[in-house]
C-alpha cells in the first residue's frame, strides 16, 4: 500500500471531484447507487490514506532549503508545525524585526502623519512600540538607495514583503516610512512636488498611489554650515545651540515658536490707535511661520543661513517689541492718557514755550514708528506738562470760581431782601451751587469758561425765580382784602417792595469793530450802549452788564 500512496491519493481526488460535480446530480437511479458506493469506497479510502501519511511523516526524513531538519515532535500535526515554522523562520529571517503589528495600520499612518510631533505617545522611533530593528533596517537601506536618486514607494513595499523580510500587510511598511518621514529623515514627493505631513496621508493610505510617490533620503548639513547656524543661534537667543544637526534644528523651532506666541499676544493690541510695531509684528510672524513650515533640517538650515542679516534684525525688532509690550506698556499708556487729558487746554499750553515744547516732543514719540528708545523720556515730559496745564487751570478755575461766588451773593441778597422761604432759598441757589461744584473739579479750561458763562444764565434763572415767586405771594395777600385786615390781631405785614425784572446787556454786541482804536469808537461805543441802557431802566427793567 505504501507503493501505491500516489496511485491512492489520486483515485481519491478524482472520485470526491466528480462525487460532487454537477453531472452526479443529473444521473441516472443505477448511476448514483454506483456513486453511492464509490463515496463510500473513497471515505475508507481516506482513512486509509490518513493512517499511511501520519505513519511516513512520523517515521520519515524531512529537508527544506536544502538541509536536513530533525524534528522531535511526536504527532503529525505537531511535525507539520514545526516543519512551517522552520521554513517560514529561515526563508523570513527579518520578519521578527515587526515586533508590534497594528490592528488598523492605515489610521495609524493617519494619526503619525496627523501628530505634532513624534514624542506623542506611541509614534516614537525607539522602542519595541516604535518596531525599532525594522525602523533601523528601513533607514539603512534607504541610505544605500534614496541618497542620490529618488525611490518608488511600491518599489520599497515590494522589496520588504519578499524574503528575507516579508512585512505583510504592505500598510506595516508604510507606517514605517511615515515615521522616518515625520522624523524629517526622508522627504516624500508626489509628481515631482514635496508633500508635507497633511499632504500625504491620502497618497499614503491608497495603494494604487504608491507608484506616484517617491523617497529621498533627506541632505545633511556639514560641519562649516552647522557651526554658522549655532553662532546664528547665539546671535538671536543669546544662549548656546547644541552640536547635533536635529537637536539644533529642534532647538531653533522651539525658540521661533516662543517668539511666535508671544508676538501673537501683542497683534490685538497693536492694531489699536497709537501703537508701534503692527507692520514689524506682522512681518516677523510671516519669517517665523516660514521657518517652522521647513520640515527638512538641511533645507531648515541653509534658510537659516541664507538670510542671516534679516533674521538679525528681527531678532532687534522682536527684542524692541517684546521689551515694549511687557514692560514698557505702562508708559505708553501714560502717554496716550495724558496727551488725551492735554487735548482741550491745548491751544493755552502751546502758549507757554516749555508746555509747546514738552508737547511737540510728546507727539513726536507717540507718532515714532519704533520710539523704543524714547520711552524713557515721558515721564519728565508728561510731569512738566501736567504741572504747566495744572497751573493755568488753577487760574482759570479761581476766577471762575470768584464769578460764581459773586452770583452767589447777588442772589442771596434778593432772597434776603424779599424774606424769601427756605424751598425758594434751595431752588434760586441749587444751580450755581451745582455749577460751582462742576467747575472745582474741572481741569479743561474750555469746558470751566462754559460753566462760568452758564452762571449768568442761571442767576438771571434765578433772579425771576426770587421776582415770580414774590409777586405771586403779594398777589395773594392782596386778595384777602379788608377781610384779612378785620381778623388781623398782630401787627401789620409788610409786603416785600415790588422787584424789577433783570436784562442782559452784551456790551460788545454794541460795537461794529473787534477793537477801538479811536475817540470817535469809543464814543460811538459808549454812545449805543448808554442809549441800550437808559431804555431799559426807562422800561422799569434792571441792567445785568455781560
Amino acid at each position: 500500500e505504501g507503493d501505491r500512496l500516489d496511485i491512492e491519493l489520486a483515485l481519491y481526488q478524482q472520485i470526491e471531484k466528480y462525487i460532487v460535480s454537477p453531472k452526479a446530480d443529473q444521473a441516472t437511479d443505477s448511476l448514483k447507487r454506483i456513486l453511492a458506493d464509490r463515496k463510500d469506497e473513497n471515505r475508507q479510502r481516506r482513512q486509509r490514506l490518513v493512517l499511511q501519511l501520519s505513519e511516513l511523516i512520523t517515521g520519515g526524513e524531512f529537508f527544506a532549503l536544502g538541509q536536513v531538519v530533525q524534528i522531535k515532535a511526536a504527532g503529525p500535526d505537531k511535525v507539520l508545525d514545526d516543519l512551517l515554522n522552520y521554513l517560514i523562520t529561515n526563508t523570513y529571517s527579518k520578519l521578527p524585526f515587526l515586533k508590534e503589528r497594528q490592528a488598523d495600520p492605515q489610521a495609524e499612518i493617519k494619526a503619525v502623519l496627523s501628530a505634532d510631533n513624534l514624542s506623542t505617545p506611541g509614534l516614537g522611533l525607539n522602542g519595541d512600540e516604535g518596531n525599532a530593528l525594522a525602523i533601523k533596517e528601513l533607514r539603512d537601506y534607504l541610505n544605500l538607495a534614496a541618497s542620490q536618486t529618488r525611490v518608488l514607494l511600491s518599489d520599497v513595499v515590494d522589496r520588504f514583503a519578499g524574503i528575507p523580510w516579508g512585512w505583510k500587510p504592505e500598510w506595516e511598511t508604510v507606517l514605517l516610512i511615515a515615521r522616518l518621514f515625520m522624523a524629517g529623515e526622508i522627504k516624500l514627493m508626489l509628481e515631482g512636488s514635496d508633500l508635507d505631513p497633511a499632504s500625504a496621508i491620502e497618497p499614503l493610505t491608497k495603494s494604487n498611489r504608491f507608484k506616484q510617490v517617491s523617497i529621498l533620503k533627506r541632505k545633511v548639513a556639514d560641519a562649516t554650515s552647522l557651526k554658522r547656524a549655532r553662532e546664528l543661534y547665539k546671535d538671536l537667543f543669546q544662549k548656546l545651540g547644541r552640536d547635533e544637526e536635529d537637536a539644533l534644528v529642534a532647538d531653533f523651532r522651539s525658540r521661533l515658536t516662543e517668539w511666535q506666541a508671544e508676538l501673537k499676544g501683542f497683534v490685538l493690541t497693536a492694531n489699536t490707535a497709537h501703537h508701534p510695531g503692527k507692520a514689524d509684528i506682522d512681518a516677523a510672524l510671516t519669517r517665523i511661520a516660514q521657518q517652522l513650515s521647513t520640515r527638512d533640517s538641511f533645507a531648515f538650515i541653509e534658510a537659516l543661513l541664507s538670510a542671516k542679516d534679516d533674521w538679525l534684525d528681527a531678532a532687534d525688532d522682536v527684542h524692541d517689541l517684546v521689551n515694549f509690550y511687557k514692560t514698557q506698556i505702562t508708559a505708553w499708556r501714560k502717554l496716550l492718557d495724558g496727551l488725551r487729558a492735554f487735548a482741550d487746554n491745548v491751544e493755552a499750553l502751546r502758549k507757554v514755550p516749555q508746555a509747546a515744547a514738552a508737547l511737540a516732543d510728546l507727539e513726536k514719540i507717540r507718532d515714532n514708528a519704533k520710539p523704543y528708545s524714547q520711552v524713557n523720556r515721558i515721564e519728565p515730559l508728561l510731569a512738566s506738562v501736567t504741572s504747566i496745564n495744572e497751573t493755568l487751570a488753577t487760574h482759570k478755575r479761581e476766577a471762575a470760581l470768584l464769578s460764581i461766588d459773586s452770583k452767589l451773593a447777588e442772589v442771596q441778597t434778593k432772597l434776603t431782601a424779599v424774606a424769601a422761604t427756605p424751598d425758594v432759598c434751595n431752588k434760586a441757589l441749587h444751580v450755581l451751587q451745582a455749577l460751582k461744584t462742576r467747575i472745582a473739579s474741572q481741569a479743561s479750561i474750555a469746558q470751566i469758561l462754559y460753566l462760568q458763562g452758564q452762571g449768568g444764565d442761571a442767576m438771571d434763572e434765578a433772579i425771576t425765580l426770587i421776582e415770580t415767586t414774590t409777586a405771586k405771594a403779594a398777589h395773594q395777600v392782596a386778595d384777602k382784602g379788608d377781610h384779612a385786615k378785620s381778623l388781623q390781631t398782630g401787627p401789620a405785614t409788610v409786603l416785600a417792595p415790588a422787584t424789577k425784572p433783570t436784562k442782559v446787556i452784551r456790551a460788545a454786541d454794541y460795537s461794529a469793530k473787534n477793537y477801538l482804536e479811536t475817540e470817535g469808537d469809543v464814543e460811538a461805543f459808549v454812545t449805543k450802549l448808554r442809549a441800550e441802557l437808559l431804555t431799559t431802566v426807562r422800561a422799569g427793567q434792571k441792567a445785568r452788564l455781560q
